[in-house]
This record gives C-alpha cells, structure tokens and sequence, in this order.
C-alpha cells in the first residue's frame, strides 16, 4: 500500500466541529442496536463495526468534497483519523462491558432484592449513591411506559450517575496516561505493527488508493452479498441464505471419548481472515496450534477420567484439566509483567526524566511529556483507590484490584499491538474471580466482598475495553504524519465525556421507554447487570478457602508463557508464538480459529510462492473482506435500530 503522506499541520477544529454530534448520533445507534433489537453488536470487535462504517461514509463524502471544491475544503488523512479516534473512543465507552452494563448493573440490586435472595442483607455496605432504591422511580425503568425526562426520576438518578461517570473519567484518564508512556516504547522502540489501525490509515489516505483497487471491492463485495442475503432472508424466509458465520459441530460430540472436544466450532468471519491476513505466519500457526493441542489435551481429560465433558473451559470447568481458564489468568497476568519487567530500562529512564526533566527533547512531539503522564497516572490512580475507600473498602482491596485490572489492560493493548485478534472475549479474565478464588472467599470480609462487587461491572467483558484503542489513537495519528500529539489528549478526553453523557441520556430514555424487564429490550445487557450481585450472593453464601487448583492452573499459564518467550529469544525461528498461546486460552480463540487457519493457509502459500511483492499486491483484497464485512454488518445493524427488526447477526457474540 501507498506509503503515509506527512502534513505540517491539522485544524483541529475540523474533526471536532464533525466528530461531537457524530458521537451524540452514534450513542444512540449503540444503544437500539445492542440493548434493544439485538442485531448485530458495532462494539464488540477490535475496530468498532459502527466507527468503521461512518468513517466509510465520511470518506467517501470527503472525497466528493475534494473534487468538487478542492483539497482547502476537505478534511486531509491526521483529521480523519482523530475524528476516527474520537469516534473510538465515545463507542468504547458505550459499548459492550462499559456503560453498556452500567444502568442496570446500578438498578438490579434494589429492584430484585427479596426474602428469597436476601439482597437486602449487603445494602448497608453499599454506598449510598451507587444507584437509586427507591422502587416507585425504579419501576418506569423495569416495566416501561414511562420517561426518563421527569423532575423526580432525573433527581434520583442524577447523583449516582454524575459519580459514576466521574470515577469511569477518571479511569480513562489513568490508562490514556499509561498509553502516553508506553507509545514510544511500543511504536518506535519495539516496531509492534498495531495491526487494528491498518485499515482506518488506508481508507484516510488523500489519494484514496484503497479505494481505487478493484481487488478491495472484490474483497468487499463477498460479505456484502452473504451478508445481505442472510439478512434479507432473516425478514424473508423463503430465499435462500448462507449462514457462514453461524457455529456448527462438524464432530461426533456424543460418543465418548469425543463428548470431550465440546463445542468444536466452524465459522467463516470474512473480517477474521482479513485481519489474520496482517499477522505473521507463525503467530497465526499458533493460534490454530494451541486450538488443536487444548481439544487434543480435552480428549485426553476425559478419555483417563480427568474431566467432566459437560463443563466448557471456563467457569465451572475451569478446575478441570487442562484447567484452560485458569491458565488463561496466569498467562494474562504473566504478559501484564512481562511488558514492566522487559521495559525496565526504558521505564526507568522514563521516570529519570519526569524528575530531572528532558534536557534532549526525548519528550518533543509525544502526547504528554514524561512528567505529565507520569503523575497523571499516579495522581489518577490514587484517586480511583480514595474514591474506593471512601465507599468504605480498605486500602489494599482498590490497590489490587486496580492493580491487575492495569496488568490486564496493559497484556491487552500488547496482545492487539501485536495480533489482529477480531474480538477479545476474555472469558473469566477479571479481577473479582481471580480474587476470590486465590485469596479465597473465607479470607474476606463481607464489606470487601461487597465493595469487590460494586467494581465488577467494567471486568466483565474487555472487547470494548478502551486503554487498547487510546494506544491505536496515537500510533494512528503518528503514522498519518503528525508529530505533535499532545492536542489529542484533550481531544480524547472530550470525546470519552461526551460519550458517557450521551449514552447515560440514550440508554436510560430506552429502559424508561420500554422497560428492563420486558421482552422489549436485550435480556443479555440486563442480566450481565446481574451477573456482580449474583456473585456476592453466592461468595457470601458459601465461604472457601484459596483455591489450589486455580493456583496450579495459573501457574502452568504463566510457566508455559514464560517458556514460550524464552524459547523464541533464544532459538531463530522457533514457530510458537507467546502471544498466540495467550489468545488461545480465551474463548476468542473458540470463535476464530477456523478464520485464521484460512488467513495461515492463503498467506503462507502467497509468501512462498509469490512473495513479498504478490503479498502486497493481494493485500487490498483482504483489507476488503474486513471492510466489506464490518460496513456491510453495519449497515444492517443500522437497519435493525431504525425499524426495531431484529435481523441475521452478521457477528455473533
């Protein structure tokens, strides 16, 4: 693809003046399309299907402009893509496992205590502005048939949001400071491809050369006819569809020993193969590899008696060999220290210069400079931890629990700096569930536990989370040629406000409207609004000392890691991949490994017999698939918000 083109200069204005109510718009899109009609989810892959569709149609309109009345008049490729990262970041903070959790998460609690479930017994811990209790302003919420804009239920609502929306700001502004520090680290220094940008870069370039290819339309054209053929035929049922993306057991599951595989699912993403297409041979080979090896390690667990077949790998299943879901908490966590402990000398410096200042410019054109982003980061994690302790939790719980929810993010952003894994479902992976099983239950006090619940909802799903896509922010806006970065922070910052406000608005109008406990809305976002109350019920209902297994687990998970990484600094051309391995313990990797097998296949066989030069000539093709496959499952999903269908899911969850 065409090389960057570097501007002097960007109007800041521009983006802003587009991106604000494109953000307002695209809260209330996210809120129709994922609580309401359940259509295909805009927030649930590494680069957001609805951002990816609206920057299709701004630049193609700005395309338009520039013919029509000269370049001046069109936004050039570093204003496109901050508007790009001001719609990631509002759709972030939207999206699945953020805000998208929040109302209800805040709600449940008060509204389905009862004698039964004994609710009522941990209110006492709760802070008194973590949600409203009273059930008469509740009850427009559950039931529907009602507004959010009244005086009385905007009164009641008003403190426990702006609180929460206040903590979640600050957050972000914790991990953006993080982000700023390990830019140069990850871009310049270690050369990671940020594989997720790829195509937001090609689709902004001034001379539009993806465009122009007739191998990207080719490419976009084959998940725009599945796609649109599944969906019509969702409305229609007599035409024909083709569900390529819908899981199908092609194993015998039910004779023993197979009852062991589980679920072995083939699925075709159009958008997998194409991002795996980006990604180095070898690390797509591990990623099937594991795949096989974890089925191959299930059988065997069952064939000798080790495990039960009904459980999957995580959950319930995860004390049974290969004990994957606890291995994945040890390989997660083990990234999050690898990443500090091989960046020790760059962070060290890092942190000379925040005391001593920067007498070589090191900091010249960064988003922060190193005094700035260091203690913000500090300043803004001691300030989440007072908030925690202010609701009544002692110091050591918020400092650990922030603390591995930091080392997850950090392997996070690491994992999508260095793969182009589609969607990072992180089954299991929070910090509440490793906790409670390697401290154990009956080493913490009710009040911890409780205060352990009211920070579960941000770590129950990390596919929106956002430190990943701040990260993406920068690299993107620094490979569209603009050096000086520090203009984004409040860009980003304002955008990450705006779109909490804007989603608060849009997502509590719609429980009014139509009521959390009808049929109207998605069940899904409701009961993962349950699913942190449900936990304290059962932590406090059953106290267990540490978990042994979960240790052993972890550890295998952090030793295989650790192995693998020594492996390929030590042997040239080792084919396993650390990272990879990390991926597979997820159930991510459940979802895609089939893509990715096809994206090894193609891209191994084009290397080997084309080369480099046919792998770059073939490449607009594959950016296509994504395209095709993220625009096309969008635009239904818009389809489905607007007419309140619920249509063929061109992604499943």
């Amino acid at each position: 693809m065409s090389k960057p083109t570097h501007h002097p200069y960007i109007r800041w204005h521009y983006p802003v003046a587009v991106g604000l109510p494109l953000i307002v718009l695209n809260a209330g899109w996210i809120a129709h399309s994922e609580m309401k009609t359940g259509v295909t989810e805009v927030t649930i892959t590494t680069l957001f299907m609805g951002v990816a569709f609206i920057l299709f149609l701004v630049t193609l309109f700005n395309l338009l402009v520039r013919r029509i009345f000269g370049s001046g008049a069109a936004m050039n490729q570093p204003e496109l893509m901050t508007l790009y990262a001001m719609l990631t970041m509002s759709s972030s903070v939207a999206g699945i496992g953020n805000f998208g959790f929040f109302a209800p998460f805040i709600a449940n609690p008060f509204y389905y205590a009862n004698e039964s479930n004994r609710w009522a017994q941990w209110f006492p811990a709760l802070p008194s502005w973590i949600g409203p209790r009273d059930k008469t302003i509740l009850k427009g919420f559950y039931e529907g048939n009602a507004t959010f804009f009244q005086a009385e239920v905007i009164r009641a609502w008003l403190f426990p949001l702006a609180a929460w929306a206040v903590f979640f700001l600050i957050l972000l502004w914790t991990l953006l400071c993080l982000s700023a520090i390990l830019r140069r680290r990850w871009m310049d220094e270690e050369y990671l491809t940020f594989p997720v940008v790829a195509l937001p870069l090609e689709m902004t370039r001034d001379d539009a050369p993806l465009y122009r290819n007739r191998l990207t339309w080719l490419g976009f054209a084959i998940p725009l006819v599945l796609h649109s053929l599944n969906s019509l035929a969702s409305l229609y049922p007599t035409l024909p569809s083709f569900p390529i993306n819908t899981a199908k057991q092609f194993l015998d599951g039910k004779t023993f020993p197979l009852t062991g595989l589980g679920s072995v699912m083939l699925m075709v993403h159009p958008g997998a193969v194409g991002f795996g297409y980006l990604v180095n041979t070898d690390v797509l080979f591990s990623l099937w590899f594991f795949y096989a090896v974890k089925k191959l390690l299930n059988l065997v667990g069952t064939l000798f008696n080790w495990r039960d077949p009904g459980p999957n790998e995580y959950g319930d299943g995860a004390a049974e060999f290969p004990f994957t879901g606890y291995q994945s908490w040890g390989a997660w966590l083990t990234v999050g220290i690898a990443v500090i402990c091989t960046g020790a000398p760059y962070f060290k410096a890092y942190i000379d210069r925040a005391f001593a200042g920067d007498p070589h410019g090191m900091d010249r054109g960064e988003a922060m400079t190193a005094r700035q982003a260091l203690f913000g980061f500090v300043s803004g994690f001691v300030a989440l931890c007072a908030i925690v302790v202010l609701m009544g939790a002692p110091l050591w719980l918020p400092v650990v629990f922030l603390g591995i929810y930091i080392l997850i993010m950090l392997a996070l952003s690491r994992m999508e700096a260095e793969t182009a894994v589609l969607s990072p479902l992180l089954a299991w992976v929070s910090p509440q569930a490793m906790l409670t099983s390697i401290v154990g239950t009956a080493n913490l006090s009710n009040t911890e536990l409780t205060q352990m619940a009211t920070l579960s909802w941000f770590n129950l799903d990390y596919r929106a989370a956002a430190m990943p896509q701040q990260l993406q922010a920068f690299v993107g806006l620094r490979r569209a040629g603009i050096q000086r970065l520090s203009p984004l922070v409040g860009v980003l910052m304002l955008s990450s406000a705006v779109g909490i406000v804007s989603c608060i608005v849009w997502d509590m109008q719609l429980y009014y409207v139509n009521g959390a406990a009808t049929g109207n809305i998605n069940s899904y976002r409701v009961n993962m609004g349950n699913v942190p109350w449900y936990s304290l019920q059962g932590w406090l209902a059953q106290s267990k000392p540490p978990d042994f297994v979960a240790v052993v687990g972890m550890a295998i998970g952090s030793a295989v890691t650790l192995l693998l990484t020594f492996l390929r600094a030590r042997i040239v051309g080792f084919p396993l991949s650390p990272a990879a391995y990390v991926l597979s313990t997820t159930f991510a990797n459940e979802l895609f490994w089939f893509d990715l097998f096809l994206a090894w296949m193609f891209k191994s066989a084009f290397l080997r017999y084309g080369g480099m030069k046919f792998y770059r000539a073939t490449l607009p093709f594959f950016l296509g698939l994504i395209l095709g496959d993220f625009v096309t499952g969008a635009a239904w999903s818009l389809f489905g918000a607007l007419s309140g269908l619920t249509l063929f899911r061109t992604f499943p969850n």
